[in-house]
């Protein structure tokens, strides 16, 4: 047992060290048990932990849930990188080694197993001369890489790989980035021969399509891996089909295919998808424009740059079916009602849509609509002897009456009569009405003969009193339906 030691409190409050090239050159081809069996040995390491726990290959392997023979073959595993060194194997002892100081090309791999691979791929890369630390690369990601399912990379499949590399990179290609496209692949499962030889079958198809799009855009050279990315998202992701593709390439002058990379995207924001689609965009575009400029001015924003509007908001809106000149009865409406910004005029339109209001007729309808019911409101504030305009909270009041109370009209004009010489005479009109539903009291009758007994028991009791309301009453009230307009 060791004279000194860290107590098993001071242990769990400090930290262990992980050098940064474990991260970028062992984790991503490592299987994830296999890392995991390293980084508890080196927590065992950094915090004595033999002396702690007694630890031997028994208790390490129950710890982690693993049997003794997966830990003793994922120390071998780490012995062949050159991290570690096992010293015993009974009882085990392993010592970890400076991660710094490994030397790539003395990884024990066998020389004879890679013979025919260093040949091929030598034979492949022809324009440079691979040098053992490659090797050592190669050889890692085919032993220490595999999915979770077992399978891993044989010399056949990445030596495919390294020829479609060179075949768009050149044959002096850096084998960084063969290492990143053997990677990328295996992430989505493409790993074996026969899954190479599919994603490769669809590449090299793919392949007479982007040479005629690279034509159609003024360029004779070698397609590249980059823009066969992007080929495929266009395809794959965003829907378009060959056709389209090149039809939107025949509108390009300058910019090559990161230009019909950035269009063939705004398109697919404003899900613009056929080639008829677009082309009905662009000849209507100076229109729209105009149409965009027009509403900009009739709510009072001014915008140098409209194409993110178009995108956000206009085309949108004519998605759904508004036209030019709706949308611009709607834009004249908000401006009156002060909606002043690009965000509320939309939450308003979708409002409208909601309602299923969305020709210009339909907004017509609506507008009368909401001139009979400010109409109706006018009348009552004139009864009660409030000489203004109406407002957004007169509206929501006289829909709680309406919609939510159920009150008619003659109720309604029968409270008033009795609110018009109150000092608040809406807030006593509302609290009137909220007493008749409470009571479900729903017609004029009932309304006057409830009148006329709660005015005698108000005098029999001194109950019923002239109230003078604050500014919280009349926000209580007020705050109901605020969500819904008239």
């Amino acid at each position: 047992m060791a004279f000194c030691k860290f107590s098993s409190e001071y242990v769990s409050k400090t930290y262990t060290i992980v050098d940064n090239i474990f991260f970028t050159r062992y984790l991503p081809s490592t299987p994830p048990k296999v890392a995991t069996i390293y980084l508890y040995g080196l927590y065992l390491c950094n915090n004595n932990a033999q002396d702690l726990n007694g630890a031997t290959l028994s208790t390490f392997a129950s710890s982690l849930g693993y049997t003794e023979e997966e830990v003793l073959d994922a120390f071998r595993y780490w012995e062949e990188q050159g991290l570690v060194r096992i010293v015993n194997t009974n009882p085990l002892e392993i010592q970890y080694l400076p991660i710094r100081g490994v030397n790539l090309s003395n990884k024990k791999y066998s020389k004879d197993k890679y013979y025919e691979f260093n040949i091929q791929a030598q034979n492949i890369l022809s324009g440079r001369q691979i040098t053992p630390n490659e090797y050592e690369e190669y050889y890692a990601l085919m032993e220490g890489f595999s999915l979770p399912d077992g399978r891993k990379f044989s010399p056949e499949a990445l030596l495919m790989i390294i020829r479609y590399c060179a075949e768009f990179k050149g044959n002096n290609i850096g084998y960084r980035y063969i290492l990143t496209v053997a990677q990328n692949w295996a992430k989505e499962g493409v790993i074996s021969t026969e899954n190479i030889e599919k994603k490769l079958s669809d590449y090299y198809d793919a392949n007479k399509t982007i040479l005629k799009i690279l034509s159609t855009l003024g360029s004779n050279k070698k397609s590249s891996i980059d823009e066969h990315e992007m080929y495929m998202r266009w395809v794959q992701d965003y829907g378009f089909t060959d056709d389209c593709i090149l039809y939107v390439a025949g509108t390009i002058k300058k910019g090559g295919f990161e230009r019909l990379d950035k269009i063939l995207r705004s398109y697919y924001e404003m899900h613009l998808f056929s080639e008829k689609e677009i082309k009905e965009y662009e000849t209507n575009k100076e229109q729209l424009y105009t149409l965009t400029r027009n509403i900009n001015k009739l709510i009072g924003v001014y915008y140098d740059d409209v194409d993110n509007e178009i995108q956000t908001y206009i085309t949108p809106w004519l998605n759904k079916g508004y036209s030019g000149e709706c949308l611009l009865a709607i834009s004249n409406y908000c401006y009156l009602k002060d909606k002043r910004t690009l965000s509320t005029l939309n939450d308003f339109i979708n409002k409208l849509y909601n309602q299923g209001i969305v020709s210009l007729d339909a907004f017509k309808q609506y507008l009368g609509n909401q001139d009979k019911l400010d109409n109706e409101i006018r009348n009552i504030l004139d009864n009660i002897g409030l000489k203004r305009n109406v407002n957004a909270q007169d509206r929501d009041l006289y829909r709680r009456w309406v919609v939510a109370w159920n009150m008619p009209s003659d109720v309604i004009k029968y409270a008033g009569s009795l609110s018009a010489d109150k000092t608040a005479p809406i807030a006593y009109m509302s609290k009137i009405l909220s007493t008749w539903h409470n009571q479900n009291i729903h017609t004029l009758a009932q309304a006057k003969e409830y009148a006329i007994k709660d005015t005698t028991t108000a005098k029999k009791n001194n109950v019923l009193k002239q109230q003078e309301y604050t500014d919280e009453d009349f926000d209580s009230i007020f705050d109901a339906f605020k969500e819904i307009e008239i």
